[in-house]
């Protein structure tokens, strides 16, 4: 029990992913699909430089270093495969036809994919920093808070409102997309801000590039293996629940022919070998997994995206988020004059002109990193600094209108 309990912690150790600034989906994306290929990389590289991948069946007059050779050619070379049911074809073009071309190069093709994998999240912090906010930086002194005295806890939720506060004043304050930019992201980046939607614009960016990443790659490995990759799964599934043993030797056969040319002082003589292809039983499986792994992140991106797109940019989803936290505190502005229309009016400003979109997606973003305590804290902080503002705009706006009527009454 104590060996179990240990490799457990060292085993959570391993798998433990700090506290990021992308969501579940793109984790799950940009790391676990990552490791799974890494892992794919390391069988195969092992039984391909370690082990013996392809052993042909030489001649009786072939010495140790020819079969040896012929191994390494044929390896190199690639292979055709020809049911035993039909004849070999004696025309070399129709042989070259039916070559097998990617074994050699499984291990870049899992390569690739991982650095496709991991593409959408280099997007996302290239782009991050057009926001204007440290992302990360609120997360983690949210994250500290959890645990925090009460005091301490209050100091630094006190810290991020703050924090969100002013970047709320500099988003207004910067100029809008008219503007002559020097570069095309800094418009893009300013008018994104200007308007509040900056962060939320990049996140489904980025979903989509997940989604998009999914899709090519299932397109992308159908047109290096050829014969209809999309199918693979599903084949392999119907062998699964039938209770049949599943073995594709169309796009993974076991058994291949070589064509050796040796030349012999004034000629040259083709010597045809059958070769078996070991490593083509782990291609198999680990293909049907990468097929399996490649469907379900379409789908679950897919479905992240759609679900992310209403979430964040239809208004009433906002607005009810945000009142969510409000009515738990029972948050009013306080006034005896207040009316319930002017109540709504405010809370819809609330969300509307002073959060905006990135300022709800930073508040979910919060909630869903830490927890739904932390994030009503700060709203209510948000609110409070928000109410004190407009008390302040309406106050100046007064002085201001009596300003101007004692100015008309002494020119009168």
């Amino acid at each position: 029990m104590g060996a179990l309990e240990d490799l457990k912690d060292h085993g959570g150790k391993i798998f433990k992913v700090g506290l990021t600034d992308d969501s579940r989906i793109h984790l799950l994306n940009r790391l676990y699909c990552v490791v799974v290929l890494i892992v794919f990389v390391v069988i195969v590289s092992a039984k391909q430089y370690v082990g013996e991948p392809i052993q042909c069946w030489c001649p009786a007059v072939f010495e140790k270093s020819h079969v040896a050779y012929t191994n390494n050619y044929c390896w190199v070379a690639n292979t055709y495969y020809v049911d035993f049911e039909s004849s070999l074809p004696i025309e070399r073009e129709i042989r070259v036809d039916k070559e097998i071309e990617y074994y050699q190069w499984v291990p870049l093709i899992f390569l690739l994919q991982a650095l496709l994998f991991y593409m959408p999240r280099m997007v996302w912090k290239r782009f991050g920093g057009g926001s204007y906010i440290n992302v990360k930086q609120i997360l983690r002194r949210a994250d500290e808070a959890v645990f925090m005295t009460h005091s301490e806890r209050n100091e630094a939720l006190n810290d991020i409102a703050m924090y969100l506060d002013k970047y709320i004043k500099v988003r207004n304050c910067i100029s809008s997309p008219y503007k002559k930019m020097e570069t095309v992201k800094t418009k893009m980046a300013n008018a994104g801000v200007h308007y509040g939607n900056y962060l939320c614009f990049l996140f489904m960016v980025t979903s989509f590039l997940y989604l998009a990443n999914a899709v090519a790659q299932i397109i992308l490995v159908d047109a290096f293996l050829g014969n209809d990759f999309k199918t693979l799964g599903f084949h392999f599934l119907k062998s699964l629940f039938s209770g049949k043993s599943f073995e594709d030797h169309l796009r993974f056969p076991r058994v291949t022919f070589c064509d050796l040319d040796v030349r012999q002082m004034t000629n040259v003589q083709t010597w045809t070998v059958q070769c078996s292809l070991p490593i083509n039983l782990f291609n198999e499986k680990i293909f049907c997994i990468n097929w399996m792994m490649l469907v379900s992140m379409v789908l679950i991106n897919g479905t992240n995206f759609l679900y992310n797109l209403v979430a964040i940019f239809l208004p009433f989803r906002n607005r009810n988020y945000v009142r969510k936290f409000l009515d738990m505190e029972g948050i009013r502005d306080g006034r005896p004059e207040e009316t319930p229309e002017y109540e709504e009016t405010l809370q819809q400003n609330f969300v509307f002109e002073y959060l905006r979109h990135d300022g709800v997606f930073l508040i979910w973003f919060v909630s869903n990193k830490t927890n739904q305590v932390i994030a009503s804290e700060i709203v209510i902080k948000l609110w409070k600094n928000y109410v004190k503002s407009e008390r302040f705009k309406e106050q100046n706006k007064g002085l201001g209108i009596e300003m101007k009527r004692n100015n008309e009454a002494s020119n009168t």
